[in-house]
């Protein structure tokens, strides 16, 4: 997956940026609006040329405004809910994660995403990277929980097409981390997203204080 631009992922080049920035707005906006907004950069001209495109196609709406155009997405277009669909594609990883982590045997202390994936940077070939903090009541090598991860790591590679790499620490080695100042926790603090359990904020906050 593309997390820099989901869309991206199925509708490659900068057609897929151009309607990823289309599809997280409902404001019409100018070409030059557009392209300000890509995620990746992108030549005005080239940015103008896909708006033409679809334009043409029906699946943008070009409006006069002065000498201007401004652009915005057809929601009357039979492919609307696809392109929505596809600029989603990140939260439906993250509920498919949720949803597996929330029905697991023997519950985690808290499930994160970090690292490019949270910043939403990740392109094809970024790792999914994510952080599950064990109870210290859990053995780390107990049977149940050593299958958990290998399945959550499997099932998520899959749902992706990005290698899923799943870092683990027990509640007592983060409260170490933070303790120590290590940049792992600072990172953590800034970056992560938190999928279940307790969030990055509290628990990093809480053991620092």
């Amino acid at each position: 997956m593309r997390f820099v631009e989901p869309v991206s992922t199925v509708v490659p080049g900068l057609h897929g940026q151009v309607l990823g920035v289309l599809a997280r707005t409902e404001q019409p906006l100018t070409g030059r609006a557009v392209a300000g907004l890509l995620r990746v950069p992108g030549s005005a001209s080239g940015v103008q040329k896909v708006l033409d495109d679809l334009v043409s196609s029906g699946v943008v709406i070009a409006q006069p405004a002065g000498r201007a155009r401004l652009y915005v997405l057809n929601r009357e277009h039979v492919a609307y809910e696809a392109i929505h669909s596809l600029a989603r594609l990140r939260d439906v990883l993250l509920d498919r994660i949720r949803a597996e982590v929330k029905a697991w045997k023997v519950p985690a202390q808290a499930v994160w995403l970090f690292g490019s994936t949270a910043r939403a940077e990740g392109d094809v070939g970024s790792d999914l990277d994510l952080l599950i903090v064990r109870p210290d009541a859990v053995d780390e090598s107990d049977p149940r929980w050593l299958d958990q991860l290998e399945a959550l790591s499997a099932h998520a590679t899959a749902w992706s097409g990005n290698s899923c790499e799943v870092v683990e620490y027990s509640a007592t080695e983060i409260a170490d981390l933070v303790e120590r100042g290590e940049r792992l926790a600072g990172e953590l603090r800034r970056d992560a997203v938190p999928i279940a359990g307790t969030t990055p904020h509290r628990t990093l906050t809480r053991k620092a204080s």
